[in-house]
This record gives structure tokens, C-alpha cells and sequence, in this order.
């Protein structure tokens, strides 16, 4: 933001009257000034001069912009160490908004597997780091998304629901875990013959959930149709051939051109032509038969890798029976040339067919979904199914961002004890992963899982004791204009409150707040008071915490800098009628909003920097020598001239 952070030029902000209730915007409910703050703006690596900006305004809290991860490795050490002395000798709190990584690992490729995801637990780490060194004896919060932007993993789209199912999902996207790459599933409704009801009712509701089933299914059921596809063309091959051949030759091998008895080694007959031609063709379905194999281990490591608990075992079981029965399919060892080899049997080929068809019906049976009786009932037991290829995008990264953030808060805790900095993820825009309270809600339940069985296992805690420390340093950034977003599919004011309910019905669950508002469209990024984002009642409701004073509140209003080259930062504390002097009582900041010259407005009318350059009058043109305005504004950092 800069230099160019505070305008000289004035911005009309409505009119105001006195007899209005939000008399100068006002919103209807008061915070101080001493809780608000705003980030620096994160295309830039002078977050010093950033910082120095902030202070000029009279800030008491303020964000270090870590957002783009290239840029933030711009940022000298020696300057956090400045930011430091500078927040510490004005009274301003610090926090820090890391980079824009996602924990899960997705990027715009898709998944980037479990290397990726490290990678970016590492780069989210070196920024924890840096947050500490600007509040090395507090704890500090530092935000990161819980899904990373651009390609970061993508979540649900909701459309208001009837009833208990507020939030009906419409869309959604699936993750194939073999390619790693995402498909959509949006609902939608398909004439099916097994449904003649719906046909002339505009037919049946195939909901995102039903395809990513049938996705599976239909997956799982092709490599099984493959299998028998490949031992159908042995079968073919072999036809009759054993018939010729059964009497005389059961445990017959041939080696070295010459027809043994596997067991007594004794030599048998030579084969008639129509011997002969069976066994040549035997021996061609057996390189069938090797693809049958081959095809047979891939179906099995993608049934055990993506199987659920009870199928794992009845696999295991199946590779025991399989490695046996394997074992005894009848190879014999023979000395050749000095060298032991092995010498299958004539009718290896009609054994392996066999021992081959058993094994692809065992496994097509384990995982076929079953029916079991209870309660003299036929039901589904859910323990069974086609295995899970493709599981929904949220619920894989699920696993994948708690991992990582209960790995970034231990190492935290690990290095710094009780002085660590607070995680607090950040809530996304609808359509990333956890953008709803309930999926923020099961992150950070599930991140604090993990790092509490991290601190008994190696701090040796007490789960109670690791429990707390979780608690402490594990929570959420609730960002109320991603939130608000969620109004562009039809949802209303009532929704983003019942939400704000969600979360902060869990009293240690929101450590940190960004007010920014918008029209429900566009993360448009206004100071609040400027969109319909309903800030009243979601801070009466985060007030029933009891910590909202404890949460540092940052306004992001970049895009409303980035637009009209002003501070947002007198309409945010006119908008939460903060009180200009200290003892909360007015007048308030609301009542002097449109008055010219104002504190946040540089001098006004009375010397118009801009205007005095374009018509060549004033002291801004004269020369240094003769008193003319000195580079950077007369100070080490770019000048205070308000102070």
C-alpha cells in the first residue's frame, strides 16, 4: 500500500444526518479504535515501510503481509527485527498473515502428493518462525487458509436446502487418487429405466454424493470385467487341449526336448501330433494368463490400498490362500547346464486358469457390497463396497490439512514452549475446501487431535494437560467477507449468523477476526460498512464468547485502496462508532466522518500537495536548500508528517 496508502484528494462517503440512527455510517455497534487494525499490503515486500504507514495512522494492531510466498522471501530478517522495536515502542499488536499455501498439498496441477504437502508444511513453518521474531514473548497469531488459492483444494457449492439440510450441496468434486487429479460432480436428475415413476417428472435426482458412489463402483466393475476379459481369452486358447493330454501326462514337464514325469523323472511318450498341438497351445494361453496375473496384483493393491478395515482383513487372508495355492501350482527344479531351473508342469496352464478364476471371484466377493441379516432383516453392511478410488475432494484433504497443522503447531511448541504462536486458518471463499462453519469447525478438531497425541507421545502430557495447549494455539481467522459470499447462491443474513453460531459455539474456537465487507458476489474487499456483510449481529454473536476483546480485529480493505488510493481506516472506526478520545465517550468518529480536512485526510483543502505540484505554486517545488520539502517526507521511513 505505500506511500500512495492516504489520498490528499476527499472521497464522498454518502451524506450524513444527525437524525439518523447510522448517523456517519455507523453500523450500530461500537468497538474502540485500540481493537482495530489493517494489513500491509502483500504485493510488496517493504512490509517496514508498510508498518510505518500503519503507525502514522494511529493503529493499535497490525498485520505483516506474508501472503505471496515468492515476494515474502524478499523481506531482510533484519526487518521483522525493526517491525518489532517499531509495534513494541507504539503499543501496536502484531500479527502475521502467512503465505498462500495449501496444507493439504493441492496446487494448480491438482494434488501434489504427500511431497508437495510437506514442501508447503515446510514454507509454512519458516513463517512461523518469522511471526516469533516480531512477538517473541506473546503468542502471536498467524493465519494461514485452510484451503491455499490459486489451485488450492476445492470444496462443496451449496444452495439453500428445506428443512434440517440448510446447506444442500450441488456441486462438488472428486479426487482420483491414483492420477491425483480432480473431476466435478454436480447434481443433476437422469431418466433411468429402473425408475418409471420419475420419467415424466422431469426424472430422478442423481445428487454429487450418488455419482462419486457410482464413479467407484463403475471404476472397481471395468478392472473386474478386464480381469475376466483377459482369462475369457485363456480359456478360449486352451479349449479342449487337456482333454488329449489328462490320462498320460498329468505331471508331465518337458525338458530339454524331452516329456519327463515330474515326480519319478522317469521318460514318457513323445505327444501325437494332436498332443503336440494341444500343448503349444496351452502354452500359448499362458501368456494370457500372465496378464491375468499381473492385472490380478493391481486390482489387489488397489482393493487393499483403498479398501476399509474389514476388507484389509479378509485380503490378507485371500494373499495367504493366494501365495499357497500359488506355491503348489507344480514347477519343478531341474539341473541344467550346472544351474537349477524351474520347469513348469504341462497342465500348469489349466491349474493357473483355475487357482486364477478362484482368486478374482474371492476378491470381486470381498468387495461386493454384502447384505447381512439383522434383526431378521436383510441391510447393507456399509463395511463392504467397490474400494475408494475416488473420495470427495474436502473429506481427502481433510486428512491431509490436520496432518499438517497439527505438524506445524508441534514443531511450534516444540521450538518455542508456551510462547508459540497461534495458528489461526482462515475460512475461504464457497467452493474451497472448508469454507462452512461445520468443515472449519472439523479441521481444527481434528488438527488439535493431532498434535495433542504428538505432545503426550513426546512432550509426555497428560491428555488434558496436551488438550489445553491445543486448544491455546490451535483456532480459526473468521473472515466474515468470505463468509457473507455464500449470499451470491441465495442464502440470507440469517445463514452467515447461524454460521458465526457454528463456530464460535465452541468458546476457544475463533482466535482472530478480518472485517472486510462486500456485496455477497466479489471478495471485493470494502471497509466495513460499505457492502451488506450484517457486522452488528456477527459480532453480538462472537461477543458471547467472551474473548472478542481478545481476538485482533484486521479490517482488509485492499480493494477499496487499490481503488480509490485512500485509507480506509477513519471509515472503518466511523463505521463501529469508535470514540475519538480514550475514555469511550464522545463524539465519536462516526460524527466527524465528512468534515474536510480530517485526521486521516492529510491536510485537505488547506495545502493540497497534488494541487500545488500541478500548478507550479507552494513550497512543494521550492529547493531543498531554500526549505523546500526534503525527500521522503522528513523521516527515516517515509515521513510522519501528521505527527
Amino acid at each position: 500500500m505505500g506511500d500512495n496508502y492516504t489520498s490528499y484528494e476527499s472521497f464522498y462517503d454518502g451524506g450524513a444526518s444527525s437524525l439518523s440512527p447510522d448517523y456517519g455510517g455507523f453500523m450500530g455497534y461500537q468497538m474502540s479504535a485500540s481493537q482495530m487494525g489493517f494489513p500491509g499490503g502483500p504485493q510488496t515486500a517493504n512490509q517496514l515501510g508498510e508498518t510505518v504507514t500503519a503507525l502514522k495512522q494511529g493503529v493499535k494492531a497490525f498485520e505483516v503481509s506474508l501472503l505471496m510466498p515468492d515476494t515474502t522471501e524478499a523481506i531482510p530478517k533484519e526487518h521483522f527485527k525493526e517491525m518489532r522495536a517499531l509495534m513494541k515502542l507504539s503499543g501496536v499488536k502484531p500479527s502475521v498473515h502467512g503465505p498462500l499455501l495449501d496444507p493439504a498439498g493441492f496446487g494448480e496441477r491438482g494434488w501434489g502428493g504427500d511431497l508437495e504437502r510437506e514442501d508447503n508444511e515446510r514454507r509454512m513453518f519458516d513463517s512461523i518462525e518469522k511471526a516469533h521474531v516480531l512477538d517473541p514473548n506473546g503468542n502471536i497469531p498467524i493465519v494461514f487458509h485452510g484451503s491455499g488459492s490459486p489451485g488450492g483444494a476445492l470444496g462443496p457449492e451449496f444452495q439453500p436446502g428445506k428443512g434440517k439440510n440448510r446447506f444442500e450441496v450441488e456441486k462438488t468434486f472428486a479426487i482420483n487418487l491414483e492420477t491425483k487429479q480432480m473431476a466435478p460432480l454436480e447434481k443433476e436428475y437422469k431418466f433411468r429405466p429402473d425408475n418409471p415413476e420419475s420419467l415424466k417428472k422431469g426424472g430422478g435426482l442423481f445428487t454429487p454424493e450418488a455419482q462419486l458412489a457410482s464413479i467407484n463402483v463403475t471404476d472397481w466393475e471395468n478392472k473386474l470385467t478386464e480381469l475376466a476379459t483377459f482369462e475369457k481369452h485363456a480359456d478360449e486358447v486352451i479349449g479342449a487341449a487337456g482333454v488329449s493330454l489328462r490320462d498320460d501326462y498329468q505331471n508331465a514337464v518337458v525338458f530339454d526336448g524331452k516329456i519327463l514325469d515330474g515326480k519319478t523323472r522317469e521318460k514318457l511318450p513323445d505327444f501325437s501330433d494332436q498332443q503336440n498341438s494341444d500343448y503349444n497351445r496351452m502354452r500359448d494361453a499362458d501368456i494370457f494368463l500372465e496378464n491375468v496375473e499381473l492385472n490380478f496384483a493391481t486390482a489387489f493393491n488397489k482393493a487393499y490400498k483403498y479398501g476399509t478395515d474389514k476388507q484389509k482383513e479378509e485380503l490378507e487372508e485371500l494373499s495367504r490362500k493366494y501365495k499357497k495355492s500359488g506355491d503348489s501350482l507344480g514347477e519343478e527344479s531341474m539341473l541344467k547346464n550346472g544351474k537349477v531351473v524351474a520347469v513348469p508342469h504341462v497342465f500348469g496352464p489349466i491349474r493357473k486358469k483355475k487357482f486364477l478364476r478362484d482368486a478374482i471371484n474371492d476378491m470381486k466377493e470381498i468387495t461386493s457390497r454384502k447384505l447381512i441379516e439383522s434383526n431378521g432383516k436383510l441391510v447393507k453392511d456399509e463395511r463392504y463396497g467397490a474400494p475408494e478410488i475416488y473420495k470427495e475432494v474436502e473429506s481427502f484433504a481433510m486428512d491431509k490439512a490436520a496432518d499438517t497443522f497439527g505438524n506445524l503447531a508441534m514443531k511450534s511448541y516444540d521450538k518455542f514452549g508456551g510462547n508459540a504462536p497461534v495458528i489461526a486458518v482462515e475460512n475461504f471463499q464457497p467452493g474451497t475446501a472448508f469454507s462452512s462453519a461445520e468443515k472449519m469447525k472439523e479441521l481444527i478438531e481434528n488438527s488439535r487431535e493431532n498434535f495433542v497425541k504428538q505432545l503426550v507421545k513426546e512432550k509426555n502430557l497428560s491428555k488434558s494437560e496436551a488438550k489445553k495447549i491445543a486448544e491455546k494455539q490451535l483456532g480459526v481467522t473468521w473472515d466474515v467477507g468470505h463468509l457473507n459470499m455464500i449470499k451470491k447462491k441465495g442464502f440470507t443474513d440469517e445463514d452467515v449468523i447461524a454460521e458465526t453460531k457454528k463456530i464460535s459455539k465452541d468458546k476457544t474456537m475463533v482466535k482472530h477476526l478480518h472485517l472486510t465487507d462486500n456485496f455477497g458476489f466479489a471478495d471485493s474487499h470494502l471497509a466495513p460498512g460499505m457492502g451488506n456483510v450484517p457486522f452488528k449481529k456477527i459480532m453480538e454473536q462472537l461477543e458471547k464468547t467472551g474473548r472478542l476483546g481478545e481476538m485482533r480485529k484486521i479490517v482488509e480493505a485492499g480493494g477499496f485502496v487499490q481503488h480509490f488510493k485512500k485509507s480506509p481506516h477513519g471509515m472503518s472506526l466511523a463505521a463501529f462508532g469508535s470514540p475519538i478520545y480514550g475514555m469511550n465517550a464522545g463524539p465519536y468518529w462516526n460524527h466527524i466522518s465528512g468534515m474536510q480536512g480530517s485526521y486521516f485526510g492529510g491536510y485537505g483543502t488547506l495545502n493540497p500537495q497534488q494541487h500545488h505540484t500541478m500548478y507550479g505554486s507552494g513550497f512543494t517545488t521550492m529547493p531543498i536548500d531554500l526549505g523546500g520539502q526534503m525527500p521522503g517526507d522528513q523521516s527515516r521511513f517515509g515521513g510522519t508528517p501528521m505527527a
